[in-house]
């Protein structure tokens, strides 16, 4: 979409204050690639994400998290710095650069895209040299269906990467994974599309709704 027809729109359906926040974080998430030297915002559409997976025609296309809203959040929430953090469909990994910088026991990205998760790892190479990791980051090639979740990754993570039906299998995943190892769970949805599966479920005893500059998360624990 043109930029400027793009703002005529926002300030038509959202108002100049929204629009203005909107502005502000795509301007942080340039100025992110710029500052570390990585390739986080160019997006990846699914005929091009090169996965060998049954699960592809189910997945979304590669758009980065904004970085500023994501910040704010992960501020706001009281998250245990002990465990291990989980981005579900990391892409190219910027979930993973902002998240090691609280310093979680280990920051791991899941992605099914052998391409995707090449651009992770070069990112976190570089982003390692411009600054100071607080958390050492993992990237697994795994369809997330097939992923089974560890004892120690209490915080998970996803920006709607699939659509209903991989949705509920990830969550059987994670029913599982508590049933053997009984502990608390965050799970963090930007651009919760597939809320009514996550509710149907049941797993949750609690959510929180968030927006921030233009961004919407629903943060759920059980």
């Amino acid at each position: 979409m043109n930029p400027l027809h793009w703002v005529a729109v926002s300030l038509r359906e959202k108002g100049a204050l929204q629009t203005a926040r909107i502005a502000g974080s795509v301007a942080m998430d340039l100025a992110f690639d710029w500052r570390y030297g990585t390739d986080t915002r160019r997006w990846v559409d699914e005929q091009e994400l090169e996965a060998n997976s049954k699960n592809q025609a189910h997945s979304s296309p590669y758009r980065a998290t904004k970085a500023r809203p994501l910040l704010r959040l992960l501020r706001q929430l009281v998250l245990p710095r002990d465990s291990v953090f989980v981005d579900i469909g990391a892409g190219k990994g910027r979930v993973l650069l902002i998240a090691s910088h609280f310093g979680f026991k280990k920051v791991v990205g899941i992605e099914f895209s052998a391409k995707l998760c090449g651009i992770a790892r070069h990112n976190i190479e570089i982003f390692a040299r411009r600054t100071t990791l607080r958390s050492p980051i993992e990237v697994v090639e795994i369809d997330a269906t097939s992923y089974r979740f560890r004892p120690e990754e209490s915080v998970l993570f996803m920006y709607n990467p699939f659509d209903s039906r991989v949705m509920a299998e990830i969550v059987r995943n994670i029913r599982e994974s508590l049933k053997a190892h009984p502990r608390k769970i965050w799970l963090i949805y930007n651009t919760p599309q597939e809320h009514a599966v996550i509710n149907a479920a049941g797993l949750f005893r609690t959510e929180s709704l968030y927006e921030i500059s233009g961004s919407r998360f629903r943060v759920y624990t059980n």
